[in-house]
Order: structure tokens, then sequence, then C-alpha cells
């Protein structure tokens, strides 16, 4: 299991409930890159068309499966990066956030989070948000 050290920013925000400014790994054998997740099922259709938190929901806990059949588990979770079409309003923002928050609850030390990113669309014209993780144990 990887060794995992999260560092605080104090002259930034305190976000230390959902993730770390920096996140120093050590002890590692596996990593596990979990590419871009969106509301999009088999047959490319959006099922929370135009509903950027309940496409979050939808895709934390596919997500969740996804690295659970991978024989990882989100205490593996080193890194996440949130991509958000501009429509994305800063209330909806705030309760992805909270999703986010409450998806990691349990996890002892939280990860880093890249960038997040505004875009003018995403692969399908209903998407609005998309998420990518990075494990390692």
């Amino acid at each position: 299991m990887a060794i995992k050290v999260a560092h605080h920013n104090n002259k930034l925000p305190d976000f230390s409930n959902t993730f770390s400014w920096g996140l120093q790994v050590s002890e590692f054998s596996e990593m596990f890159f979990v590419t871009g997740h969106a509301d999009c099922n088999v047959d490319f259709v959006t099922q929370h068309p135009k509903d950027p938190v309940a496409q979050t929901r939808l895709i934390l806990e596919q997500m969740k499966q996804f690295v659970e059949q991978a024989n990882f588990s989100l205490d593996d979770v080193v890194r996440t990066d949130w991509t958000f079409v501009n429509e994305v309003t800063d209330d909806e923002f705030s309760a992805i956030a909270k999703l986010w928050e409450d998806y990691l609850v349990d996890v002892a030390v939280k990860p880093a989070t890249g960038t997040l990113r505004y875009v003018q669309r995403l692969g399908m014209p209903d998407m609005m948000v998309e998420y990518e993780m990075m494990l390692a144990r």
C-alpha cells in the first residue's frame, strides 16, 4: 500500500475535507489511471441531461464500482481532475463539491486535485461534467 502524506498550503483556502493542496506519495508498486468518466451509457445516451449534480452523483458511483472491479479502493486515489462546461453555475459547483466531500469522507488522506477546467462542451451535447482519477498502491 502506498504511503501518502497530505500537504496544506496555508496561503490558500482549507479544502482538507475534500482534497489536499499537495500529496506526497511513496512506496507504491502500482498505479491505475481512470480516464474521463461522464454521464454516458453504452448507447451514448446521457441519463441526466443538463443536470451536472445528478451527472456527478451517477459518475461517482460508476467510478467507485470501476475502481473496485480493478481491485483498488477510494483510499488509493491520489489525484482527481474535474472538467465542467461553462454553464455549470456557482450553486451547482457547491452541490458538486459537497458530493465529492461525501464521496471521500472515509478516505483518511485526501487526494490532490488537478486544475478545474471549464470548457465549451464535452463529448456529448448534454454532458456537463467529466472526472478523472489517478490511484496508487
